[in-house]
């Protein structure tokens, strides 16, 4: 009954790994563009002035965006190569986790010593607010969008080490450019 009780702890731990697991990311691009002729960026003000994030998630996303572009070697310019743009979409999200049947015994676990039996199975249910986060790259003088990339799955409710998890998510996002 040991290894039940191990099997059991075992599917608990990865099912909690799984839900902190990191943005399934993805990007799309126009086959056509040579992108080595890139090389400045500014924000699209327009579109940052719609992203519907409080003040600061807004100023975490837009601060990751400028470390990764220039980290990427391009520059901050008045009259740009590409506009970034930013839009972040949210859903709510419910995850409900079904541990199964447990074993109630000695020496088990369970509450206090009982007869062995199985026991009801244990439901756990995790809401929260889900955010895609997507980044365009549009070229400005021919009106065009050049680059798409996104992430699901960022937990926009968990505010723990939110700054570091926006840089990280903004990371995974543009290491997708340049498209190879």
């Amino acid at each position: 009954m040991k290894t039940a009780h191990k099997l059991l702890m075992l599917i608990a731990v990865v099912m909690t790994l799984t839900a902190c697991t990191t943005l399934r990311t993805s990007s799309d691009y126009d086959k056509k563009i040579d992108f080595t002729g890139y090389k400045t960026y500014n924000f699209y003000d327009k579109g940052i002035a719609r992203v519907k994030l409080n003040n600061l998630d807004k100023r975490r996303m837009l601060s990751a965006i400028e470390a990764e572009m220039n980290a990427k070697g391009f520059t901050k310019a008045a009259k740009p190569d590409l506009l970034v743009n930013l839009v972040v979409v949210a859903r709510e999200r419910v995850d409900v986790y079904n541990y199964g049947p447990g074993y109630y015994g000695w020496g088990g676990w369970g509450w206090g010593w009982r007869s062995p039996f199985w026991g009801p199975s244990m439901n756990s249910v995790d809401q929260y607010m889900e955010g895609t986060i997507i980044i365009d790259f549009l070229d400005p003088k021919q009106k065009i969008l050049i680059w798409h990339g996104r992430g699901s799955g960022f937990n926009l409710d968990n505010m723990s080490k939110r700054e570091e998890r926006v840089q990280s998510g903004v990371k995974e996002i543009l290491a997708q450019y340049p498209p190879k």
